[in-house]
């Protein structure tokens, strides 16, 4: 069976890194899970952390590297705090988070260790694994590692950060961020099909597009807004965040929040598509706030 990790081309980077013999490529990684965080998650949006918490495993390491990353203590890893995790380790940690009452497996940003996790969910939904899983991921994913968890994730949070090729070139270095991001999520909305809340108004099955209002970013939004609007309707939730902080790196207009005018403009301009399996995030939310306590 091939393996994956050897001449890696699980991201749209293709670095080709044989990430089995102890080379990394863009994503810092090497050929196996490294864990930071694994706790019980309030910040997600109310349908995924309901009462009892979102039981969350937070990977190191990324493929997609933005300059304003809020999570950039462990995305820019290794840390050397995270913890080598194999599929059957992962499969456990999964159900110890079932025991203490998560509403939910939530997996965040995992597509740069796909094969070991799609195996991780298969063990662990084979040894008893009940509530929903969910990835939570930044968009900037390959169809074919996407297809690594059909049948597996009942759940995908991308996020759709955005449209300009001049933004995702400048703060991701990714120029064909939009064009990958969009097949990424028609391949999730395939596996997931609409968004289905149960009875206790917890999300079973869907897609949770993210978007993140960026300083300067009114109109790429209004593009985003758009297109997710007119290709899906409300077959998806709209999740719009105006949580951005300023990291200590970013300069330039990077270096302030974007203004409540604009955060409310486009809630309007969202409520004005006819989205209702919409989220909202009030413009006071600090991204600080939404941060765990990272092992770092």
């Amino acid at each position: 069976m091939e393996n994956l990790f050897e001449n890696c081309k699980l991201c749209p980077r293709r670095c080709g890194a044989d990430r089995t013999s102890g080379k990394t490529g863009f994503c810092r990684m090497p050929d196996y899970p490294l864990v930071n965080l694994i706790k019980l998650h309030f910040g997600e949006e109310p349908v995924i952390s309901g009462s009892s918490g979102s039981g969350t495993v937070f990977f190191e390491g990324c493929s997609l590297g933005c300059v304003f990353c809020q999570n950039y203590s462990i995305s820019r890893g290794p840390t050397g705090f995270g913890k080598k995790m194999d599929p059957s380790s992962l499969s456990g940690a999964y159900l110890d988070l079932q025991e203490q009452g998560a509403n939910n497996i939530n997996l965040v940003t995992p597509m740069h260790f796909a094969p070991a996790v799609a195996e991780s969910i298969a063990l662990a939904k084979n040894a008893g694994l009940k509530i929903p899983v969910a990835v939570n991921c930044s968009g900037y994913d390959l169809v074919s590692t996407v297809r690594l968890f059909d049948g597996l994730v009942d759940i995908y949070m991308p996020d759709m950060k955005y449209f300009s090729p001049k933004f995702s070139s400048e703060y991701s270095n990714a120029p064909d961020y939009f064009g990958v991001c969009c097949s990424a999520i028609d391949e999730m909305v395939r596996q997931a099909g609409e968004f289905t809340l149960g009875s206790d108004g917890l999300l079973k099955k869907g897609v949770i597009v993210r978007h993140l209002i960026l300083p300067g970013g009114l109109f790429d939004s209004k593009h985003i807004i758009d297109y997710l609007t007119s290709r899906y309707e409300n077959k998806i939730c709209i999740s719009l965040m105006s949580q951005y902080t300023p990291m200590p790196s970013c300069t330039g207009r990077l270096a302030q929040k974007p203004s409540k005018r604009t955060c409310d403009t486009l809630a309007d301009y969202l409520a004005s598509k006819g989205q209702t399996n919409a989220f909202i995030q009030e413009y006071e939310s600090s991204g600080n706030e939404m941060i765990p306590d990272f092992n770092s």
